[in-house]
């Protein structure tokens, strides 16, 4: 059995923390499995030294951006993810693992990453197609931000977006831009996230060199082998991977 691989410390002690149901499943499908987690999240939280910054729980995972030391971070969501867990195969009449594998943490060491990441948390329903505006989903951090009221998210975070964001209209105006940077995610996400990043790469590359439309950039040789360098560089993929990443962008644009 291979030795687990350690988790890297942030350098600000922020993390984004991704976990999802083994084999795909929809562990909060229901609404109470989700308002569930949400409980287990703030009992745990409680009289901890942990601060949550943002979440959604979605029907197969949830993502949390969390301020918190390194250890107490995998004891409390060891903590939560159990107690879950017992919870969900009770009220399923069923026995095993609910959690696919360990949670995912990945660090957030700038503070650009940390509003990016943020905003993709909140945006997970509109991707999903399930919210088309995600102040409207339930079971977001993005809620508590639009009421200035902290259930799960700890005071400082309300704190912060005020000084961020002059009032809430203008927090949902930087929602809803594009973003290049990809995050941890269910694995159909991340390749979604990978096509959005590279369609926004190609379009700034044309203004950049002021052509006349994107599609010039893939129908040239040298330039499309200049935006292939690009996406690799940019993206951190292998060269298998940006190939199939421009034959995706190639079909998106050329075949219109």
């Amino acid at each position: 059995m291979m030795p687990r691989t350690a988790r890297r410390k942030s350098a600000t002690d922020f993390y984004h923390v991704i976990a999802r149901g083994i084999n795909k499943e929809e562990i909060f499908k229901q609404k109470r499995e989700k308002n569930n987690f949400l409980r287990l999240l703030k009992k745990h939280l409680k009289d901890q030294d942990i601060e949550v910054y943002a979440y959604v729980i979605m029907s197969t995972h949830f993502h949390i951006l969390i301020h918190v030391d390194l250890k107490l971070l995998s004891h409390f969501m060891a903590s939560v993810l159990a107690e879950f867990a017992e919870y969900y195969n009770y009220k399923h009449n069923r026995n095993g693992h609910v959690f696919q594998d360990r949670f995912c943490s990945e660090c957030v060491e700038t503070e650009q990453y940390f509003w990016n990441c943020l905003r993709y948390i909140h945006m997970n329903p509109v991707h999903a197609k399930i919210a088309k505006n995600p102040v409207n989903y339930q079971f977001s951090s993005l809620k508590e931000y639009a009421a200035e009221k902290d259930h799960i998210i700890h005071p400082k975070a309300i704190k912060l977006y005020k000084s961020k964001f002059g009032d809430f209209e203008e927090s949902l105006e930087f929602h809803d831009r594009g973003q290049k940077q990809v995050f941890i995610d269910i694995p159909g996400e991340v390749e979604a996230q990978r096509s959005k990043a590279a369609l926004i790469y190609l379009n700034q590359e044309a203004n950049r060199k002021n052509l006349e439309e994107p599609r010039i950039i893939l129908e040239d040789k040298n330039l499309r082998e200049e935006y292939k360098v690009l996406l690799r560089k940019e993206l951190k993929i292998s060269k298998a991977e940006t190939e199939r990443l421009y034959r995706g962008v190639k079909s998106c644009i050329i075949n219109k």
